[in-house]
């Protein structure tokens, strides 16, 4: 039979043969997520908490800190707080409604995690060269969403771009060239990192159903 076949087409994570259930489950916990993100910025913001307890850096996973790499995601920095915000929660929204809950999550963690190391071994690989800008920024303090954030353009552009969608692939064009002017510094260059994880994910993982992508049109 075709659909037993390696590389048949994938159903789509909307198939009603999925966990309803879970994936409900699924879309709370990003509402939560997003709430958290909220609650946490404004305690660091208002310095009733210390970011220097949820952030992460290069010199902290080396002394083995793993568990930053997620707290790191938990509270924003900058003066861009409340956009950043509320476009990523938008656009998790939209990734969500296209491709389901679990598969964004799973591209914003990809995105959000990956791009740190990335990052990471990026500086840690000039500063071993010599480079005394990059032994700087090893121990400077990295937290924020912008990883989740452009993991989530990334992941709502690849599902246009699966999809025949111009609108929502010209979006994510747009998102990717707008992340750029932001993504100057060592850790910056996380954020057009997670944007390619993130398309990568739904490239990757997706549905190839043609009746899945046309719905979502």
């Amino acid at each position: 039979m075709p659909s037993a076949r390696f590389g048949a087409t994938r159903r789509s994570w909307k198939s009603p043969r999925g966990s309803g259930a879970l994936d409900r489950a699924l879309t709370v916990a990003a509402v939560a997520y997003y709430a958290a993100v909220i609650g946490f910025t404004i305690l660091v913001r208002s310095g009733d908490l210390s970011a220097s307890g949820i952030d992460s850096s290069a010199d902290e996973l080396a002394e083995g800190q793993v568990l930053r790499l997620l707290t790191s995601g938990i509270a924003v920095e900058g003066p861009l707080a409340v956009p950043q915000i509320a476009l990523g929660a938008f656009v998790a929204a939209v990734v969500i409604r296209r491709e389901r809950a679990a598969l964004w999550w799973v591209a914003a963690l990809v995105g959000h995690v990956g791009s740190a190391l990335i990052s990471y071994a990026i500086i840690g690989l000039a500063s071993a060269l010599g480079s005394s800008a990059a032994e700087d920024a090893a121990n400077d303090p990295d937290y924020g969403i912008s990883g989740v954030l452009g993991a989530s353009l990334g992941a709502l552009f690849a599902s246009g771009l699966r999809a025949g969608d111009r609108m929502i692939t010209g979006f994510g064009v747009a998102a990717f060239v707008g992340l750029l002017p932001f993504s100057l510094g060592w850790l910056d260059i996380e954020h057009p990192v997670a944007f390619g994880l993130g398309a990568a994910v739904v490239l990757r993982i997706g549905s190839t159903d043609p009746v899945a992508l046309r719905r979502q049109r």
